[in-house]
């Protein structure tokens, strides 16, 4: 049989485990409060610059797709200037 006091040891120490439960959970509603905050102003940028935030992944694929392109097109462009160098190179 436990004794009064084993038993105030663990009343004492289910009370500290919640107090710092309760603070995690106040840490944690912080932290979802700023990424709420974060998430909204992405999302009021996106809007700005005319991009759906719900079709965010498009709007990725069409700027990659755009970016390679123009990648591609200065490398096909510097080709053509490094071959209309050539004859005057020799």
């Amino acid at each position: 049989m436990q004794t009064t006091n084993d038993i105030t040891t663990r009343l004492q120490g289910a009370v500290k485990k919640r107090e710092a439960l309760a603070a995690q959970v106040e840490r944690l509603r912080g932290r979802l409060e700023e990424a709420q905050t974060n998430l909204a102003a992405v999302e009021k940028t996106c809007r700005d610059k005319n991009i759906d935030p719900d079709r965010i992944d498009e709007a990725i694929d069409k700027l990659r797709a755009r970016y390679e392109s123009a990648v591609s097109k200065l490398e096909n462009d510097l080709s053509a200037v490094q071959e209309a160098l050539t004859p005057f190179d020799n």
